[in-house]
């Protein structure tokens, strides 16, 4: 189990790297829950991390529009995004998802890692958003590297609101099925970290100040955030030696079932 720690600039992803966050993620709280950075910002945190650490990247809660998350996630993945996190708020049934995740997946792979991801209140959305249950079939059927399940609406209930454990535990098994890798984020708190059996965790708010997404990020807080997943890594996260995801910069976006890295394209299924 790997934390992700999500940022807005190369200070804060200078202090999450201090904490120990296994991945830096880039994102904009201000444009959404999975909100886009701007590509300056983007370009600075890649070279502030260089090779210690792989970077992730939010490319908004795109619209049903193929064509424009592919240009999006190119560009990321041009600037050295080592995965691209597409959120599926425009779109609503499953053919239409697994159209535009292909299209991403063409536009980066092999050498940028797909994440697919959905949220927990995908049905108390107005209008409703691709449903979580989803995500497995969606990610082989599209042939990403993972899934992630986010809330849409930060009021601070968290993703443990909208999804019971069970449901979370069916998600992740069926998905490492497909032979991808899942993640789980939406306001966790400490306590929440090793709740579901994940392969990464995102967080924000839990390593802001005052549990505020909107504060700056704080290198203690992150620490502890590590302590905590590292304190359950005998219990949890026993899928790492079958599904990797990239640790670093080198080769990134591979997909393994087994001790020799694959590769899996849209087109090559």
């Amino acid at each position: 189990m790997r934390l992700l720690v999500s940022v807005i600039s190369a200070e804060e992803a200078r202090r999450a790297l201090a904490g120990g966050a296994d991945i830096i993620d880039v994102k904009d709280p201000g444009e959404g829950a999975l909100g886009a950075p701007s590509p300056r910002i983007l370009s600075e945190v890649v070279q502030e991390i260089g090779a210690a650490a792989p970077v992730s990247v939010a490319l908004g809660d795109l619209p049903n529009l193929p064509h424009t998350a592919a240009l999006a996630a190119r560009g990321a993945a041009l600037s050295g995004a080592d995965y691209v996190k597409v959120g599926l708020r425009g779109v609503r049934e499953l053919e239409a998802a697994v159209a535009l995740m292909r299209a991403v997946a063409d536009a980066v792979q092999p050498n940028t890692a797909v994440i697919a991801a959905a949220y927990g209140d995908a049905d108390a959305l107005d209008p409703p958003a691709l449903a979580p249950r989803w995500l497995p079939e969606l990610v082989d059927r599209a042939g990403v590297s993972g899934a992630l399940v986010d809330t849409f609406v930060k009021d601070g209930r968290g993703l443990y609101g909208w999804l019971s454990d069970s449901e979370l535990s069916d998600l992740i098994a069926r998905t490492h099925r497909a032979g991808a890798s899942f993640a789980v984020a939406g306001q966790l708190t400490l306590d929440q970290l090793r709740r579901a059996p994940a392969d990464v965790v995102g967080v924000r708010s839990a390593v802001c100040r005052g549990g505020d997404r909107a504060a700056d990020l704080d290198a203690e807080l992150v620490a502890a955030a590590v302590a905590e997943l590292r304190a359950g890594s005998g219990r949890v996260g026993s899928h790492r030696g079958m599904i990797r995801v990239p640790t670093g910069r080198v080769e990134p976006g591979l997909r393994t079932t087994t001790a020799t890295p694959v590769r899996r394209t849209a087109s090559g299924r």
